[in-house]
Parts: structure tokens; C-alpha cells; sequence
């Protein structure tokens, strides 16, 4: 029997194969950036109320600046859509996590694992439900963070920053496969940090101090303070920071617990940067971060969206949940400015480790009861849950010259090394009843290699003052080396296997922007994206009969994305304005199936996205006013008939309707500034998996709308206080799903499906001191 000899790599890799042997033995699945500040954000990210900033309140549309193409430059003059949100805003908001971070953006979901860096990012609806590795990038600066593989899990363990001394988030709508590489089909999201100032000391402090109902008090305080070792010459960094989050759900059942979703997570970071002559800067940062959880942020639901134990935040438990989440992260950038054209070499390590545990629900914890003497084991067991942990060792090194800007032709070149190891351990056990003792069913150790080499570039012709062409490639080849090893009495086959493969992909982007005037921008845009292929187990037999289709590769996936833009500025720009409409085709989708009894991954079926995203913002005087939307029409074209996905099936995760609506009047009140406001963000309903999938049941999420305040005051010293109240009605909608297809199978056949809820009305004041 080789049931379970594989490489599954989401987090419950014995979940997938377990249930199947189960069931067959026993019988015979907005505001982009809406939160930045208005003042300082194009129409594009300009749509959430944001308290009084005194330095950047004059800053324009055309002032914005952006790394999107690896340029710093003008947002206006970036052919693509892109937004930001300041690090302060989200603070003064209230947003603690990924999650929240993501919620002012129609377009942008982040489909929870769990809790905090549990899920995984989706952008313009490019998602299957169930991953085999992410559709989105994430940065710090210029350096990847988290695993890029399917061996990795990487489209389940996603980097979940703390506002650790981080200026501001930029979000890359769209391919980005060019100039970003492999797995940014959808887009890219980039944490940008504050770098060290070398001409004086400075540095501020803060906290903030919230409560939520049903579960209670959360706290955090940060940090950061700014030391010149040498004026104008070299000058240190150093941010903390510490942030306590209550929990909401409550685990009922043998390991009954209030709150059992509580959060801690704290972190450290270093910058180091010498600039020994005018024309060369070098800089050396360390960073560490480390998030860790009692429980997972799920309710007990079943397929018709009721709540099944007791309530919508209750989850029913026979061994406790914890998760941890650590990334470590050094890196060294050099650059220097030969005049013509500037150098950077940008070098860096990370080792990046999520430990989770998984409970498994009492329907199956009785039937393995009842089934585990014919694998030879005769001790009942109380409780039944997989014990993982995934562990990425990863390296890249980058060169990239990029010319001045230039009369006629403006050009950028690159060559990138990236190699990533990942180590796993993986336990499926059970505890004895009765104590003490627990007994081990399948335990599982992978090793994955993945190294990746490619050369990059662009060129830019400037036709005429107004007009330019951009044409660019990006050329990759990787080598991935897969081994696997397994033992225990509900193994498919003692024992392992290793194997090997190489491949290369090609990506190319062409842009035309046209400025016909200071405050407009046109702009054509056709780019391409793919994420990689890979290995699984050598399958050669299932349950029953062979299986002359499954093989031990997959192949990558790609697709090919046409936008049409247009930003733009009026009335003395006080008022901003853009919209971008978009056609998205997507080949050989990665996805999971079984096929009696195992798990593997196949290239099935092609998808079209079509789309439409607007911005607009209104300042003057007092007022701030904005508002966005997006429109997402994701479905399969010819669909996977052998998984029971039916052509025009929509993509999970892909709102018809998101938008942010917002407002701010600022005034002054005994000599101090202040302000009020309003933010009001929604979807439309959402599925989590496709209607017909035989192995992976889909899950109804309803549309939802929040509505959340904001006060504040900036005091003349540079102190911020600033009041907040998130879902301020209180509304309790199902927002998520645990998306792994082993726990939607459970739920197909009698197990709880895992929902995540909207957090409950938080109430907050944070503030923030300079000095």
C-alpha cells in the first residue's frame, strides 16, 4: 500500500491522506492604502481618515514616491497601480496585523490560516482556495521574506510584521514576475522601513491600549531611537517592539479555555549605515521578530454555515492549538553612484520557522479508534492532533545597475541568486487513555532544496517628453532536490525516496505611459507572471488500482495580464482620481486532488480574471474625503472536470464588489490641532473553495460591512494621541476559512469545517511621542 507516500506540504499533510484511508476502509473534502494619509497619497491610496501630520501635510500627488519599480519615483509616473499606507496611519488605526492591514484594501484579501502569520495573500482574485505556494510576494526593502516553495508551505505561513520601525506599505497590483520573480502572479506587497538619519539623534516612543468585546485588553509599546556615530558619516538604528492581543474564541470540549487565541509577539531591529564617501553608502541590518499564539483564531461551522459548538467564536478541543512564528534577517546593501549608472549588491540570510499543532475533531478521533487495530495499534487515544514544524534556511544575492534618468533611454539590469533550504518535521499522534503516554501514528521528515538564478532588465524609451515605451524580461532557472523519509503504523510505506528536477521560465513586461500634461497619466501595461513546479512522491499505486496519471513532477503556472490606466490630478489638485481596468489569463493551475487515497498536485484548467479598480480623493480646507472600489469577475474557463470544478466556476476568494468610503474634518480646538473621522469598508459574498470540488467542499462567506471612527489630537511637541473604534456596530460575520484541504474534506463528511470571524468592536487609544 502506498497511500500516504508523498509530499503534501501544506500543514496537515497526514490530514489528507488519513481521512481518505478512513473513509475507504470504513465505507469499502479599500481604500488601497486607505488608511495613508490623505494629504500625502495619490488617488490611489488616499481614502481613510488619518489624523493631523504636520510635516507631510503639503506633500502632493506628484511628490509620492515609490520603490515599486526598483526606482525611487513619482507615483504618478509609475505605469501600474500601485498605493501606499504610512506605518502611523495603521497605528492610529488600530491595526495590529497583517489582517488589518489588508482590510482598507479593495482587491486585496488575506484568506486566514488561523491567526497572526496563518494565510496567505490574494491580489486581483488570482487564487485556487487551497494553494500549493503563494500567488503574492512579500518584502522588506529589497529583500524576500518567508519560503517561495510549495515545500515550504509557504501559501500557508506568511510573514506577519509588527509595526517594527516601518515607514510604509506599498502595494504592487498585478504581475510582477519582471522585476520581482517567481510567485508574485498576483502582485507584491513591500514593507519599507525607516532608515537611519545621519545628521542628528532622534527617536520616539508609544504604545497603544485597546478593548475588544468577548475577549478583553490588549496592549503594545514600541520603540526606536536614532544615534549618529560620525555626523554625515555613519549613524545606528535600533527599534523594539512588544505587542500583547487579547483572544475572542473559546475552547470548549476536554481543554476547555477563554480566549484561547491570545497572541504575543515581540521583536528587535538593527541598522547600521556608513556612508565613507558621498557617492557610496553601505548599510548592515538585523532583525528579529517572533509571534506566538495559544490557539487558532477558527470557529466550529458546518457546510451550511451554522456554528456547531456552541457558538460562532467556540471551537471544540481535545488538545490545545499553539502556534510560533520566528523569522531572523540579516542583510547588507552597498550601493554606489557612478554618475551615470548606480550599483547595488544587496545580500541576505533568513531562517524563518512556523511550529503549529493541529487538533483533530471527535468524529475521527473515534473511528481511528475503531480502525487502528488493523495497523496494529490497540491503545485507545484521547485525543488525536499533528505536531509540525517547518523550518527555512534561505540566502539570495542581488546586483542590479540602473541608469540615470536620461533625455532618450533610461535602462535596468540584474542577475539574482536565491537558495532556499527547508527542513520538516511532521508527527501525526495521539494521547493515551488513559494517561500518561502518547503514541506515535506516522511521523515524517522532508528535506527541499530550491535554488533559483536569474537575469533581469528593462529599457525605457522616451519617444517624446510625453510619451514612453518600457519593454523587459526577466530570464529564471531553478534546480530543486526533494527527499523524504517515514516510519510509523499508519505510514503508506516505511521508509523514502529522493529525487531531482530542473527548469526555467521566461516573463516579460511592455508598458506605455503617456503624460499629456503635469496631472495625467495613460498608461498600457501587459506583463506576465508564474510560480514554479515542483516534485511530490513517485506514485505509482493507490488503494485500489494504479494510477497511470499521477507522476512525480508538476509544472509551473503562468499567466498574462493586460491593464489599462489612467491617473490623474484636478482642481489645483485638491482632488485625485485613477482607475485601472485589467484582463487576466490564467494557465495550468496548481492544484490539489486525490486520487484514492493520495494526495498530489496537478496542472488543471485555465482561469480569466476581469477587473476594475477606482480611487478617488478630495482635500481642501478641513475636508478629507475618499473613497474605492474594486470590481472581480474570477471563474475558471474550462475548469477540471476530473475534480468536479465545472467551467465559469468563480475563484475562491474573489469579491465581486470591495470598496472603502471615508471622511475626515479637521479643526482646532484651545490652540491644538485635531481631528474627526470615519471609515466605512465592505464586500461582496466570497466562496472559499469551488462549488462541485469532489475532495474540497466549498464554504459560503456573506458579504459584509464594517464601520469604523477615529479622533485624534497632535500635540505641539510632535505627540500624537489618537482614539479609534473598529466595527463599531459590533457585526459577527464569517470572514475566513482554515484553508487546507484535509479540514475541508473533514467537514464533507461529518467533521467542522474552521471559520474565522470578523474581530469583534475594539475600542483604543494609541499615542506616540517624538524626541
Amino acid at each position: 500500500m502506498n497511500t500516504c507516500r508523498r509530499v503534501v506540504t501544506r500543514r496537515l499533510r497526514v490530514q489528507r491522506c488519513l481521512p481518505y484511508a478512513i473513509h475507504l476502509l470504513v465505507a469499502s473534502t479599500i481604500a488601497p492604502a486607505a488608511m495613508a494619509q490623505t494629504s500625502t497619497q495619490p488617488a490611489s491610496s488616499s481614502t481613510a481618515p488619518t489624523p493631523p501630520s504636520s510635516s507631510k501635510q503639503a506633500v502632493t500627488l506628484s511628490e509620492v514616491m515609490v520603490t515599486a519599480n526598483r526606482r525611487r519615483e513619482p507615483e504618478r509616473e509609475v505605469p501600474m497601480h500601485v498605493d501606499t499606507v504610512q506605518a502611523a496611519t495603521l497605528q492610529q488605526l488600530g491595526a495590529k496585523n497583517l489582517n488589518d492591514y489588508v482590510s482598507y484594501q479593495p482587491g486585496v484579501f488575506f484568506a486566514s490560516a488561523g491567526g497572526t502569520g496563518q494565510g496567505e495573500l490574494v491580489m486581483r482574485g488570482v487564487s485556487t482556495g487551497n494553494q500549493t505556494s503563494p500567488t503574492v510576494s512579500l518584502y522588506i526593502d529589497d529583500v524576500p521574506v518567508g519560503g517561495s516553495t510549495v515545500y515550504a508551505a509557504a501559501a500557508t505561513f506568511v510573514f506577519d510584521p509588527a509595526l517594527l520601525d516601518l515607514d510604509h506599505i506599498e502595494f504592487l497590483y498585478g504581475p510582477q514576475g519582471t522585476l520581482y520573480g517567481a510567485g508574485s502572479m498576483g502582485g507584491l506587497v513591500k514593507y519599507v522601513t525607516v532608515k537611519p538619519d545621519l545628521s542628528g539623534f532622534s527617536g520616539n516612543v508609544g504604545g497603544d491600549v485597546s478593548n475588544t468585546n468577548r475577549g478583553g485588553i490588549s496592549y503594545s509599546e514600541h520603540a526606536s531611537v536614532n544615534l549618529p556615530l560620525v555626523k554625515d558619516k555613519a549613524s545606528l538604528r535600533a527599534s523594539v517592539v512588544d505587542q500583547h492581543t487579547t483572544g475572542v474564541y473559546q475552547a470548549v470540549g476536554e481543554t476547555p479555555a477563554g480566549g484561547a487565541d491570545r497572541a504575543h509577539t515581540k521583536g528587535a531591529r538593527i541598522q547600521l549605515e556608513v556612508d565613507p564617501i558621498d557617492k557610496l553608502t553601505l548599510n548592515v541590518t538585523a532583525m528579529a521578530q517572533k509571534a506566538m499564539a495559544d490557539g487558532l483564531s477558527m470557529g466550529d461551522f458546518n457546510l451550511q454555515g451554522q456554528p456547531i459548538s456552541g457558538g460562532p467564536y467556540n471551537r471544540a478541543l481535545n488538545h490545545r492549538e499553539p502556534f510560533t512564528q520566528t523569522l531572523q534577517l540579516y542583510s547588507f546593501h552597498a550601493g554606489y553612484d557612478f554618475d551615470w549608472v548606480t550599483v547595488d549588491w544587496i545580500s541576505s540570510y533568513q531562517k524563518f520557522v512556523n511550529h503549529s499543532v493541529q487538533d483533530y475533531p471527535d468524529s475521527f478521533l473515534g473511528l481511528l479508534n475503531e480502525i487502528g487495530p488493523l495497523f496494529g495499534v490497540f491503545q485507545p487515544l484521547s485525543s488525536l492532533y499533528v505536531d509540525s514544524q517547518y523550518t527555512v534556511h534561505k540566502s539570495s544575492q542581488e546586483i542590479r545597475f540602473t541608469s540615470r534618468k536620461n533625455e532618450t533611454f533610461d535602462w535596468l539590469f540584474g542577475m539574482w541568486l536565491n537558495r532556499e533550504d527547508v527542513w520538516e518535521q511532521y508527527v501525526l499522534e495521539g494521547a493515551n487513555a488513559p494517561p500518561p503516554g502518547v503514541t506515535p501514528l506516522i511521523a515524517q521528515a522532508v528535506n527541499a532544496r530550491f535554488t533559483e538564478f536569474a537575469g533581469y532588465g528593462d529599457l525605457t524609451w522616451h519617444i517624446n517628453p510625453t510619451l514612453d515605451l518600457t519593454v523587459g524580461a526577466r530570464a529564471s532557472g531553478n534546480s530543486q532536490h526533494l527527499s523524504n523519509v517515514e516510519e510509523g503504523p499508519f505510514a503508506g510505506s516505511p521508509g523514502g525516496f529522493r529525487e531531482h528536477v530542473n527548469d526555467q521560465d521566461v516573463t516579460k513586461i511592455v508598458t506605455l505611459s503617456w503624460r499629456p500634461t503635469d496631472k495625467d497619466n495613460y498608461y498600457l501595461r501587459a506583463s506576465t507572471g508564474y510560480r514554479p513546479g515542483g516534485l511530490q512522491a513517485p506514485l505509482q499505486s493507490t488503494l485500489l488500482v494504479p494510477n497511470p496519471t499521477a507522476t512525480n513532477t508538476f509544472g509551473s503556472d503562468n499567466l498574462e495580464s493586460y491593464e489599462l490606466g489612467y491617473k490623474g490630478s484636478y482642481l489645483d489638485r485638491h482632488l485625485n482620481v485613477g482607475v485601472s481596468g485589467y484582463d487576466i489569463e490564467w494557465h495550468h493551475m496548481q492544484l490539489y486532488t486525490y486520487t484514492l487515497g493520495n494526495t498530489i498536485i496537478q496542472n488543471a484548467g485555465d482561469a480569466r480574471i476581469k477587473g476594475l479598480e477606482m480611487q478617488a480623493s478630495y482635500a481642501k480646507g478641513p475636508w478629507q474625503l475618499g473613497a474605492s472600489g474594486s470590481y472581480t469577475d474570477a471563474f475558471t474557463n474550462n475548469g477540471a472536470p476530473q475534480l468536479g470544478i465545472q467551467p465559469n466556476a468563480p475563484l475562491p476568494y474573489s469579491a465581486r464588489w470591495a470598496g472603502t468610503v471615508n471622511g475626515k474634518y479637521n479643526f482646532t480646538i484651545v490652540g491644538t490641532a485635531a481631528y474627526v473621522g470615519a471609515t466605512m469598508r465592505g464586500s461582496s459574498h466570497r466562496n472559499a473553495g469551488f462549488d462541485g470540488d469532489v475532495s474540497d467542499p466549498n464554504f459560503k462567506l456573506p458579504g459584509f460591512m464594517f464601520l469604523d471612527f477615529n479622533a485624534g489630537v497632535n500635540l505641539r511637541n510632535g505627540t500624537n494621541i489618537d482614539f479609534y473604534v473598529r466595527n463599531a456596530f459590533n457585526r459577527q460575520v464569517p470572514i475566513g476559512t482554515l484553508n487546507d484541504e484535509a479540514v475541508n474534506f473533514l467537514a464533507s463528511v461529518g467533521g467542522p469545517m474552521l471559520v474565522q470571524m470578523s474581530t469583534p468592536r475594539t475600542i483604543g487609544v494609541a499615542f506616540n511621542v517624538p524626541f
